[in-house]
């Protein structure tokens, strides 16, 4: 074979050699990296939507895999996401006092527009009702000793309601801290020796004896305990993925800052400390700050584990 040919020859055979090794190489580096469901397979659904101002919500992706690392937001406001039946879920709220008209809940589950999605979450207006309490005026003008203790209280409650622990920490339905009616429902507003409060009810009163034991409604661990002024006897507990619950004006403290705590274990005992007119609980529920109607979330826990369907839920 003359020399031109033989040179040309080699020179051809490495090009194919070099390409060979290029693609085998790409091949490899697909395998490795990570893949994302396509756009048109993941599917967002919020429920409920329309949603009254203090009700919780839910929003579940499906058509990814359970550890997808799939971010969320409402009103600015963080949503943990959890596996459930090969989707993933995550809880918000609409705050008691957010405003009327529509807000969005904005999901991404990797980089570029393509993977994010935008739901508007219309809520409305809802009326909870008035109540009318009188009490000793000096527990509404406070003297200076007891602002002071009033202010070193919240900075302590708003540091325990900031927690977002990242595990979820309770399953199945919540239950009810106690057995008994609700005499002043979550929401109301409050007409205080006279004078309105702008600040509405932020839980739910069980009128029930005092010395009732109160129950943890799930799974979690006390974050906050101890005597407040406006709300006595207080324990505080975090249920992971920024939802705290908490029981107010107890007789007794019987949970321990620290304490990792079950469903249906005791946490005091039902009294009248604090700022009260008589014997009750008062039983708040918070999810990222946001204030929520505690019975309607329990409500809500029933749902997930059953095959019930809503019917007001937004899907893209």
């Amino acid at each position: 074979m003359p020399r031109v040919k033989k040179k040309l020859f080699s020179l051809l055979l490495l090009s194919a050699i070099f390409s060979a090794f290029v693609v085998t190489q790409l091949g490899c580096a697909a395998d490795f990296s990570p893949s994302l469901a396509p756009a048109a397979e993941v599917e967002i659904t919020v429920l409920p939507n329309p949603m009254d101002r203090g009700a919780p919500g839910r929003v579940v992706v499906s058509g990814l895999s359970p550890d997808s690392p799939v971010t969320a937001t409402f009103d600015d406001k963080p949503i943990f996401f959890f596996p459930h039946r090969g989707e993933l879920m995550g809880f918000f709220g609409a705050d008691v006092m957010i405003k009327i008209g529509d807000h969005p809940l904005k999901v991404s589950w990797g980089p570029g527009p393509e993977n994010q999605r935008t739901v508007s979450v219309t809520v409305k207006d809802k009326s909870y009702g008035v109540r009318d309490i009188k009490v000793p005026q000096s527990q509404v003008d406070l003297s200076p000793a007891d602002l002071e203790r009033t202010k070193i209280e919240r900075e302590a409650t708003i540091k325990a309601l900031a927690t977002q622990s990242p595990e979820k920490l309770w399953t199945g339905a919540f239950i009810e801290p106690v057995n008994g009616r609700i005499n002043s429902s979550f929401g109301r507003q409050t007409r205080l020796n006279g004078i309105m409060n702008p600040r509405p009810h932020a839980g739910a009163d069980y009128l029930v004896p005092e010395g009732t034991p109160v129950k943890a409604p799930a799974d979690g661990k006390v974050i906050l305990t101890g005597n407040h002024f406006f709300a006595g006897n207080s324990v505080y507990v975090d249920h992971g993925q920024g939802l705290i619950s908490m029981f107010f004006h107890l007789s007794r403290i019987d949970a321990a800052e620290g304490q990792d705590i079950k469903k249906g274990e005791i946490l005091g005992l039902v009294g009248k400390t604090g700022r009260v007119t008589g014997a009750h609980l008062h039983y708040g529920l918070y999810i990222n700050g946001a204030r929520i109607d505690p019975p309607v979330f329990r409500q809500m826990t029933d749902t997930i584990n059953s095959d019930e369907t809503i019917p007001n839920k937004s899907k893209l």
